[in-house]
């Protein structure tokens, strides 16, 4: 077979995230034309949620690791998360320890943000990346100490995207 219609292992992974993504997207608006973005926007974080615990249950097995037991091996475990599944330039955060129970989670860039302004859906929108992290936290056995909100992105109003995330305590 011709070296042309050979991709890296890069390539691969991009290509493979950017048609997940657009599954996604074509997902949600399917939902919101047939039902409504009140539906779509509830449905999106109960699919984003159970998603998160599913791949983070792989992730976790791949890495052949165990459950964080204090909020610097939380924090890193949420890193490789980001890194691996919503690789920069689609999303670029910053993580910090805040306390035992909770850290912040700057996101500096955010293809949710920039593909739901694009759509013009952006007032509309209710955020669910926080419900993939949610997701997250239980799969690794760290429930979040709360519900995330049905919110709209802070960057649509101007502001930062920057919450700080409580989970319960961690198990020793």
């Amino acid at each position: 077979m011709s070296s042309a219609l050979v991709l890296s292992d890069q390539k691969e992974k991009e290509l493979l995230r950017r048609c997940w993504y657009s599954h996604d997207a074509r997902w949600y608006m399917a939902v919101a034309d047939e039902f409504g973005l009140e539906a779509a926007n509830r449905l999106n974080k109960r699919v984003c949620r159970a998603l998160g615990k599913a791949e983070m249950r792989r992730l976790v097995r791949a890495l052949g690791i165990g459950a964080p037991t204090t909020v610097q091996e939380l924090v890193q475990v949420i890193e490789v998360g980001f890194r691996f599944f919503v690789t920069p330039p689609l999303t670029q955060a910053e993580f910090r320890v805040v306390d035992d129970h909770s850290y912040e989670a700057w996101m500096k860039r955010c293809f949710i943000y920039d593909n739901v302004r694009k759509a013009g859906i952006a007032p509309s929108y209710a955020c669910a990346a926080f419900d993939r992290i949610q997701g997250w936290h239980e799969a690794l056995g760290v429930p979040m100490a709360e519900e995330p909100p049905a919110r709209t992105c802070p960057k649509v109003q101007g502001g930062e995207c920057r919450p700080v995330i409580a989970f319960q305590p961690l198990k020793a």
